[in-house]
C-alpha cells in the first residue's frame, strides 16, 4: 500500500497513492519440473505362431509334452530370477541424495550455519568464481547487521533441472515478523552430487525467464553494496550506506510513529483472534532513487507510480501459499526520500505521516484474508483499507488532519459518497488525493461518533472477511450502510470549510 498525493498540504509534498491492496501478488507457484510420470515400455507385438499343416489336425502331446513345457518354463524362471538376484548384488549401489543427503541442500545448510556463526569464508565457499565469492561477501556483511530471530535457506526440489536448483531464504526478522517469511532465489548450480558450486545467483524466474514478482527479490541486503541500519524496539530502518545520514536523522522520528501506531492499536484494538494478530514491528527501506524504489521486492521491477511516495508491501507466511485465505507473516516498507517530505524544512512532520501511514497498514495487514485477483474487483473496501492508514497519520493532531483534509478537498466535487474502489486510485493527483481525506474522513467520523474501539473493531473485522462489509457497518454504528454515508456527508459538509 502506498502514500497519495494531497496538493496543498502542509510541508508543499502531496501524498503520494498507497499502492492498490493485495497489488503484489504471492506469486505464481512455480512449474513442479520433477516427477514428470515416466510414460510405461509399449507391449512388444508377439510374432504370429505357425499354424498347423493344411488339411491336418494337429497331432495331441499328452501328458509327456506337457511336463516337458512345464519343466522348460520352471527352467526358465530359475535362470532370470538368478540372473536378477546377480546384478541387484553385484551392481554398485546408488547414492542417496535425498533430504539432507541432497549435495545442494548441505551447501544451503553450510550458508546457514556460516551466517549463524557469521563466518564469512565459510558463506562464500559454496560459490564458484572470484567474481561472485566477492558480490555473497557483500550480501553477508549485509545480512549480519540484521537482528535475525532465525534465517535459514533450503533447497526446494531433490536436484537441479538443467542446472537451476530453487532455494528458499526463510527468515524472520526479530520484533517484526510474526511468522518466518521467504525470499526466493534461483541458483545456477553444477549438476554434480560430489563438488557441487554455486555459478550465478537471481531471483526465481517465471515461465518466461523474468524474475518472479512473487519471489520478493531482490532484498535490500541482496541488491546494496551496504547497508547503513539502525535499529529501534519494533523498528529495523535500512538504506545504502550512502544514504546512512538520511538513516540516522529519521530514526527516532520513525520509531516514535512506530510506537504511536503500535499503542493505538494496542488501546482500542479488539484482541487477536483466529491465529491472527497486528503487526509487531516495522522493516523500513528508505531510497531515494526512483528507480531503486521501484526494484525493491519487485522481480523486475513495479511499473512507476507518480502518485506514490511510499509503499507497504505484505510477504507471505512461509508455506502459506497453499492456503486458500491470504497469510501475511509481515510486511516490508519502502520510501521515497527524494520527496519534500523528507527535504522541507517541515521534514519532521511530513516524515511523522508517512511514517504513521504505512506502518498504519502494516499493523493490520495480518489480519487480511482476502486474495485480490483483480484491483478494483475486490470484496474489501479500499476507503477503509487507506482511511484507516490516513487516520492513523493524523491521529492526535486535529489540526493538520483539517488543514490536509480541507487542502486535498478544496475544488473537489463531493457527491456525498465514499469512494468507490475501483477508481479508488485515480490517475489525477487531485482525485486520488480527495479519495485519502474522504477514507480518512469516513474512519475519523465513526471513531469520533460511536469511539475508536467501534472503528478499529469495524477495520479488523473488514481485513477479516471483506464479503461482510454492510453487516460490519451496521455492527459499528447501528446502522444500514445508507444512513452511515448520508449522516457522514452531512458531517464532512459541517466540518470541512468550503466542502458542499
Amino acid at each position: 500500500m502506498s502514500y497519495p498525493p494531497q496538493p496543498a498540504a502542509p510541508g508543499g509534498q502531496s501524498y503520494p497513492a498507497q499502492q492498490p491492496y493485495g497489488q503484489q501478488p504471492y506469486g505464481t507457484p512455480p512449474p513442479q519440473p520433477y516427477g514428470r510420470q515416466a510414460q510405461p515400455y509399449a507391449q512388444q507385438p508377439q510374432p504370429y505362431a505357425p499354424g498347423p499343416p493344411s488339411g491336418k489336425p494337429p497331432k495331441r502331446r499328452g501328458l509327456r509334452a506337457f511336463l516337458i513345457g512345464l519343466g522348460t518354463l520352471g527352467g526358465l524362471i530359475a535362470i532370470f530370477a538368478g540372473m536378477v538376484i546377480y546384478h541387484v548384488t553385484t551392481r554398485p549401489a546408488q547414492p542417496d541424495i535425498g533430504g539432507d543427503n541432497s549435495p545442494w541442500q548441505k551447501l544451503a545448510a553450510g550458508m546457514t550455519a556460516a551466517l549463524a556463526a557469521k563466518d564469512e569464508e565459510a558463506f562464500v565457499k559454496a560459490f564458484k568464481t572470484d567474481e561472485l565469492k566477492e558480490k555473497q561477501r557483500k550480501v553477508f556483511r549485509n545480512l549480519v547487521k540484521i537482528p535475525w530471530e532465525s534465517a535459514h535457506w533450503e533447497t526446494q526440489f531433490a536436484r537441479p533441472l538443467n542446472g537451476d536448483m530453487m532455494v528458499v531464504f526463510v527468515h524472520q526478522v526479530k520484533a517484526v515478523d510474526s511468522k518466518p517469511v521467504a525470499e526466493t532465489y534461483n541458483w545456477r548450480v553444477d549438476d554434480t552430487i560430489t563438488d557441487p558450486k554455486i555459478s550465478e545467483v537471481s531471483g526465481s524466474k517465471t515461465l518466461q525467464g523474468k524474475t518472479s514478482d512473487g519471489s520478493f527479490y531482490p532484498a535490500p541486503w541482496d541488491f546494496y553494496e551496504e547497508l547503513a541500519v539502525e535499529t529501534r524496539d519494533n523498528l529495523v530502518l535500512v538504506a545504502d550506506k550512502s544514504q546512512a545520514a538520511e538513516v540516522q536523522r529519521d530514526a527516532d522520528v520513525l520509531a516514535q510513529a512506530a510506537k504511536d501506531d503500535l499503542e493505538a492499536w494496542r488501546k482500542s484494538g479488539p484482541a487477536a483472534t483466529g491465529g491472527r494478530e497486528s503487526a509487531r514491528g516495522f522493516f523500513i527501506t528508505l531510497e531515494k532513487r526512483r528507480e531503486v524504489y521501484n526494484k525493491l521486492y519487485a522481480g523486475e521491477g513495479r511499473e512507476n507510480d507518480g502518485l506514490e511516495a511510499g509503499v507497504n508491501m505484505p510477504i507471505p507466511a512461509h508455506g502459506s501459499q497453499a492456503s486458500k485465505e491470504r497469510v501475511s507473516g509481515g510486511s516490508r516498507i519502502v520510501m521515497d526520500t527524494s520527496l519534500s517530505r523528507f527535504t522541507g524544512a517541515d521534514w519532521k512532520n511530513g516524515v511523522t505521516d508517512i511514517g504513521r501511514h504505512e506502518m498504519g497498514h502494516a499493523t493490520v495487514e495480518l489480519l487480511a484474508t482476502e486474495q485480490v485477483i483483480v484491483q478494483g474487483l475486490q470484496n474489501t473496501q479500499m476507503w477503509v483499507i487507506e482511511g484507516f492508514a490516513d487516520y492513523l497519520a493524523f491521529r492526535g493532531r486535529d489540526d493538520r488532519a483539517r488543514t490536509v483534509a480541507q487542502a486535498s478537498l478544496q475544488g473537489y466535487n463531493f457527491d456525498g459518497t465514499l469512494p468507490e474502489s475501483l477508481t479508488f486510485y485515480a490517475d489525477q493527483a487531485k482525485d486520488r488525493s480527495a479519495h485519502y481525506a474522504l477514507g480518512s474522513l469516513g474512519i475519523r467520523y465513526m471513531a469520533q461518533k460511536y469511539g475508536e474501539d467501534k472503528a478499529f473493531a469495524f477495520v479488523a473485522a473488514h481485513y477479516a472477511d471483506p464479503k461482510q462489509y454492510k453487516q460490519q457497518i451496521t455492527d459499528a454504528t447501528g446502522l444500514t450502510v445508507e444512513k452511515f454515508q448520508s449522516d457522514w456527508a452531512a458531517w464532512v459538509r459541517a466540518n470541512v470549510p468550503g466542502v458542499r
